[in-house]
């Protein structure tokens, strides 16, 4: 062994322990939130880029401002697990980090809670140690739902966000992992006998049906759905979009790597049944609920459990196909999330309460802001001219190949989400008696239309993610 290798540094061990160290300063600097809000965007921002460009086939790779180089596929053993960057983790990881990056912006101008910034990079540090594992006691796919409940129990203190609020939008956050675990461990034990028989196929049918089942908890269908509109009613909008998108995420790369361990599952369920039906109950009732909301979180919050319900149904497509349709809809969806995110804080902050006395003609007062609200939320509904445009009626189009019932159910689902957005509007926009005092500053117009315009550009050019997802997808089958 050489010196370099000796000298060189961990990476899992490196990203963690920095984003470790760094929610510890910030923690001891959270009185300054806007400088700690910053500070964290760039240094979660420069590790995505950085981490984005790396070639793992190099093993070693220097790094700026660093005194040894760091070792890409070194693997880390802490607590009977072993972490190791692959190449499938790079793209979640990558867009983790951007997710976080992009929420700390925003929270330079609207404060979301003086806990916040420290809280999140915690939190970030544990989604890379999920992200990173490669073999532990049991399989990492069989682990995963006990790792969705430590973060679902972590970003229930980042949802509060030094704020008293209602608890029970976050806390519900909790039910689907905590129902979904038995199975998964239940399945463990019977995937450990598979090879003691390989002639007996009841230990593969029951260990299929019961990660089948675990799967679907997961993912929180109706009626397990109560998380999503209740936390975006009650958190900060920029903290309640981050935790959505990052457990979202953790958990589709869970699913590929539950289908990926265990091919068995979609020939002894009916997994692909189930996905349609559960997501399309979702879908549908989260454009009814959409249409008579007036809360602006809880219409955002169904709008979002609409399109959730979508991508479910998108889950079900087998193959390459369906896994290039789930990566376009989930990244036009953290597009739209945050563009209304950015909004939705900046009303958040000059109403006293989101409520129809307090809302009517606020869109006269912050007319960019209030856009990038509607116009975020509309794209959760597939609205043309907006982000979600391309990717909700390209995934329509694929489920009326094999049926255009679901097809057309969800299209007036989606009528109905966007007939709530109409709604908010005409109260946004129509007469009313605004004080003075309330007006759009300078900055927080800018951010909005700088959000309004990378929305409307991926509605026009949706062709600008083909690179990135194409990459994804390619890490994803290695």
């Amino acid at each position: 062994m050489n010196a370099t290798t000796v000298s060189a540094l961990n990476l899992p061990a490196l990203m963690i322990g920095s984003l470790l160290i760094f929610s510890m300063i910030t923690y001891l600097l959270r009185g300054l939130e806007w400088i700690t809000a910053a500070l964290a965007a760039a240094f979660t921002g420069s590790m995505a880029i950085w981490l984005w460009q790396v070639d793992i086939s190099t093993s070693l790779r220097e790094v700026p401002f660093l005194p040894a180089p760091v070792d890409l596929t070194a693997p880390l053993e802490r607590f009977g697990f072993t972490l190791q960057l692959q190449p499938g983790a790079v793209p979640i990881l990558t867009l983790g980090l951007a997710l976080a990056a992009a929420s700390f912006l925003l929270a330079v101008r609207s404060s979301q809670g003086h806990t916040f910034v420290p809280f999140a990079l915690a939190l970030l540090a544990a989604y890379v140690f999920f992200v990173l594992i490669t073999s532990g006691p049991l399989a990492p796919a069989l682990l995963g739902p006990l790792f969705l409940i430590a973060l679902t129990i972590m970003g229930i203190f980042v949802l509060q966000a030094g704020r008293l609020i209602h608890p029970a939008g976050p806390l519900r956050t909790l039910i689907p992992p905590i129902l979904a675990f038995p199975f998964f461990l239940i399945a463990a034990w019977y995937v450990a006998q598979i090879p003691l028989n390989p002639q007996d196929t009841g230990p593969t049918q029951t260990a299929a049906q019961l990660l089948s089942f675990g799967l679907l908890l997961l993912l929180a269908p109706v009626p397990l759905h109560s998380s999503m509109p209740a936390t975006a009613q009650a958190a900060p909008p920029v903290v309640t979009a981050l935790l959505t998108l990052l457990y979202q995420l953790a958990l589709l790369f869970l699913i590929y790597r539950v289908f990926s361990t265990f091919p068995f599952i979609a020939t002894e369920t009916p997994i692909a049944d189930l996905l349609t039906f559960a997501g399309l109950a979702t879908a549908i009732w989260g454009g009814i609920a959409a249409a008579g909301a007036s809360h602006p979180g809880r219409l955002w919050g169904y709008a979002a459990l609409h399109e959730w319900g979508l991508l479910m149904m998108v889950l079900a497509v087998p193959g390459i196909r369906g896994w290039l349709m789930v990566l376009l809809l989930f990244s036009l969806r953290v597009v739209s999330m945050l563009t209304a995110a950015t909004g939705l804080a900046a009303l958040e902050q000059n109403s006293e309460q989101f409520n129809p006395v307090h809302l009517r003609g606020l869109g006269n007062r912050m007319p960019w802001n209030s856009a990038a609200y509607l116009l975020g939320g509309l794209g959760l509904a597939g609205f043309p001219l907006s982000a979600g445009f391309t990717g909700h009626w390209a995934a329509l189009q694929i489920i009326a190949t094999a049926d255009w019932r679901p097809a057309v159910a969800v299209l007036l689902a989606s009528a109905g989400a966007i007939f709530g957005y109409i709604r908010m509007a005409r109260l946004l926009f129509g007469p009313g008696a605004q004080p003075p005092r309330v007006h759009e500053n300078p900055l927080s117009a800018f951010i909005a239309l700088l959000a309004i315009l990378i929305s409307a550009s991926l509605a026009l050019a949706p062709q600008l993610l083909d690179a990135p997802i194409s990459r994804a997808l390619i890490a994803f089958s290695n």
